[in-house]
């Protein structure tokens, strides 16, 4: 059975193994999202000590995790096209699955976890980016109703500048 909980320490070394592994696909794929040092180690820490990395999985076994955090994002300030709302909004960071875990639905899982925790705070929105030529995570978002609303410029960590397509989806 899968378990949704908020990662600790100890899930480290296997965040670090699907980060690298992420990074590795987008580099095989000429993608170059994640390929300016972060995700990394000290990031993820970061976020384990704020309680907004989550992880799924199974058996003991660390299969997926997903980064949540309350808005607003710098990042989500100016947009080209439009938020579908102005309202409180979580945004989901870093969602990576293990690669020997891809093609089980386990990130449409971590989404509706993930959706599930924001409505229990209260949220109804859920805003996130991908980089334009992440088509896997595009279909993905689709697939699980988030609305294209437009495209961003990231403003801060190693990738400022970068462009991104911009998602968001209004739980019901």
């Amino acid at each position: 059975m899968l378990n949704y909980r908020t990662a600790q320490t100890a899930d480290l070394p296997a965040m670090m193994k699907m980060v690298e592994e992420a990074k590795e696909g987008f580099r095989a794929r000429n993608i170059d999202q994640w390929q300016k040092g972060e995700p990394n180690e000290q990031g993820l820490t970061e976020g384990i000590e704020k309680s907004v990395v989550h992880v799924l999985e199974e058996n003991g076994e660390v299969l997926g995790m997903i980064t949540v955090v309350p808005g607003p994002e710098a990042d989500y300030a100016v947009i080209d096209g439009a938020w579908l709302n102005d309202e409180p909004y979580f945004a989901f960071h870093r969602v990576c699955v293990s690669e020997a875990h891809k093609g089980k639905g386990l990130a449409a899982s971590l989404f509706s976890y993930s959706e599930a925790f924001a409505k229990e705070k209260g949220v109804r929105n859920i805003r996130i980016d991908t980089h334009p030529d992440n088509l896997s995570m595009q279909k993905a978002l689709a697939k699980n109703g988030y609305t294209f609303c437009g495209k961003i410029t990231l403003c801060s960590g190693s990738e400022a500048g970068d462009p991104r397509f911009a998602y968001q989806k209004i739980l019901n």
